[in-house]
């Protein structure tokens, strides 16, 4: 019982340690970045931001990025795309790439989860719907979700991105 409590106590930690950072200045959380909105209000699509993210437990075998607008339930829960990473073997710190919205063609080591569900809305296609709503101060965020090789989740967080 004793050493049950402890794998158990030492997963939760784990999963509190991961840690997520923007490596690109422009992205600060608060605001999305003018440059990174979808085609509808900028000269192209905008892409996800490129990411840090240490801590990642050594099991972890793929990261699935669900890409969200919590203000509007419609897009929310992967309705902006949902994205896997296939994490590089015995690595606790990566550096994920961006990638432009409103297309299919993805950067090594990625794979297709759901395409953005914004076409129902007449959006272009693609995996990933960069932020979409004109302004409107919508919050949009990224569930970042670790897992091993059977796909079980080992260390879940939220990345806010910004107001748009």
């Amino acid at each position: 019982m004793i050493i049950l409590g402890s794998i158990l106590l030492y997963s939760s930690l784990t999963a509190a340690d991961l840690k997520v950072d923007f490596l690109d200045k422009k992205w600060d959380g608060v605001n999305i970045p003018r440059d990174e909105v979808c085609s509808n209000y900028n000269i192209e699509a905008g892409s996800t931001p490129s990411l840090r993210i240490s801590n990642i437990p050594s099991n972890g075998s793929k990261i699935i990025f669900t890409y969200n607008d919590k203000t509007f339930k419609q897009m929310d829960n992967g309705g902006h795309g949902i994205i896997s990473y296939d994490i590089p073997k015995n690595s606790t710190t990566i550096e994920i790439p961006s990638l432009i919205g409103e297309s299919f063609e993805l950067k090594d080591g990625f794979k297709i989860v759901q395409a953005h569900t914004g076409i129902r809305f007449n959006k272009t296609a693609g995996a990933y719907l960069a932020p979409c709503s004109g302004g409107k101060n919508n919050t949009y965020s990224v569930n970042i979700n670790i897992v091993d090789d059977t796909n079980k989740s080992i260390a879940v967080t939220e990345l806010i991105l910004g107001k748009f």
